[in-house]
């Protein structure tokens, strides 16, 4: 007897590669949030480098340093935060005890094949409400 035609012999192993298929789409979708967690990681780091850069940076403003000064007191602290110091800009508002600094910092992403993450961030002096 010869078995022509369809029958339970004709998918055998056919789970076998539904099973393989399963697990490459299970893989596929753990590398894209990995990828996608590293990415969001990095971008904190950033984010979090440049606020404390910038509140370094604002701090010698205040004091009365010049803006090399306080550009120097930034790119410390975004170095000690693993980021690199990109720009540094002293912002100042029309009062003149109101100084501010801008910075932009950038922090390298390993995960992601050396992909740098950038942020932005202001910190100064606040202008009193009424008066």
């Amino acid at each position: 007897m010869s078995h022509c035609g369809g029958g339970p012999h004709r998918e055998r192993g056919s789970a076998t590669v539904l099973g393989v298929g399963a697990v490459l789409l299970l893989l596929s979708v753990l590398m894209a949030l990995l990828l996608l967690t590293a990415a969001l990681h990095g971008s904190q780091r950033a984010r979090a480098a440049a606020d404390a850069a910038a509140l370094a940076g604002a701090a010698a403003l205040l004091e009365g340093q010049g803006q090399e000064a306080a550009c120097a007191a930034a790119g410390d602290l975004a170095r000690a935060n693993g980021a690199e110091l990109l720009s540094c800009q002293e912002a100042r508002g029309s009062a003149p005890a109101r100084a501010g600094l801008r910075v932009e910092v950038a922090v390298v992403v390993p995960a992601l094949q050396g992909a740098q993450a950038h942020a932005v961030a202001y910190a100064g002096s606040v202008p009193r409400r009424g008066g």
